[in-house]
């Protein structure tokens, strides 16, 4: 009898220790899996996150351009060939903010494929592309009243482009 209940005894704690071991097992594996899918997920999360981050600020970059050439249009357009009434200073700075902007402009256009919506580059290679007035065989009211106009057009339809763009991610 003393046999029987040591067999007895011996198999259950061996089944019970199995079975501890298994549900043991299950759940660290379990837990291993939980933490490896939310790895990737955050991961993935962390990189769209990102994505959006460098579409907003190549957008921003894009319309601030755009808003400081627009400024620097239209004051020139405004001055009838009389000048501008700035200061030399002033005048200085304004041009340095038009060249940066320009150049910000003509880089976004080019690297913004990366970032931007297609809808976006094409009315940025739209705006490259145009035909322009001669800067030095016309007027040049008529010139900067011609670009401001066009860079006006392209920043509102930049605006909206930027919007749904932006709203969908």
């Amino acid at each position: 009898m003393e046999n029987i209940i040591l067999a007895l005894l011996s198999s259950i704690s061996s089944v019970s220790l199995a079975a501890l071991i298994m549900y043991l097992g299950r759940n660290w594996l379990l837990e291993r899996l939980k933490a490896s899918v939310k790895h990737e997920y955050d991961i993935k999360l962390e990189s769209f996150k990102s994505q959006i981050t460098r579409r907003e600020k190549a957008y921003e970059e894009i319309i601030v351009a755009l808003y400081d050439m627009i400024k620097y249009f239209r004051i020139h357009k405004e001055d009838y060939g009389q000048g501008t009434g700035l200061s030399d200073e002033r005048e200085r700075e304004l041009l340095q903010k038009y060249i940066r902007a320009s150049s910000s402009l003509n880089k976004a256009t080019d690297i913004g494929a990366f970032y931007i919506s297609q809808e976006a580059i094409d009315i940025l290679q739209e705006l490259r592309r145009r035909e322009q007035f001669d800067y030095f065989n016309e007027p040049r009211f008529e010139f900067y009243e011609q670009e401001y106009q066009e860079h006006d057009k392209a920043l509102k339809e930049l605006v909206e482009v930027a919007k749904r763009d932006l709203k969908r991610t």
